[in-house]
């Protein structure tokens, strides 16, 4: 469980060799990821929204997979993995639900984008 609420305008700083962090840093260009927060209570977690589509992307995690996003759901945190409620120990990226979800929060997605819960960086979670 998290008590934060990220801000919808969440600054994160990208950099085509070392990936993503949530500080300004050297190198590193600051871009917005989008971020709904659909669940506003305690028990809530973010779900990230990936496409293969990099147009209209923030950051790439690579394999030609792009994040599009976030939202944040009821759920909570195993490790840095959120599990949204009802979905605890599950594969999400397969979740029809999850996916409706993505491509209609984000449709530069095309209709291809899908949910993961590796979203527990952004709050320290190991």
């Amino acid at each position: 469980m998290t008590n934060y609420l990220l801000p919808e305008d969440f600054r994160v700083y990208v950099s085509a060799q070392w990936g993503v962090v949530n500080w300004p840093a050297p190198g590193y260009i600051e871009k917005i990821l989008p971020t709904f927060n659909k669940y506003t209570l305690q028990d809530g977690g973010y779900i990230a929204c990936y496409s293969h589509n990099q147009e209209g992307s923030i950051y790439s995690v690579g394999g030609g997979i792009y994040v599009m996003g976030q939202i944040r759901l009821q759920g909570g945190y195993i490790g840095r993995i959120f599990q949204p409620k009802g979905y605890e120990g599950k594969d999400i990226s397969a979740a029809i639900e999850f996916k409706t979800l993505c491509n209609q929060i984000f449709p530069a997605a095309r209709s291809g984008g899908w949910a993961g819960g590796d979203t527990g960086g952004w709050f320290g979670i190991q």
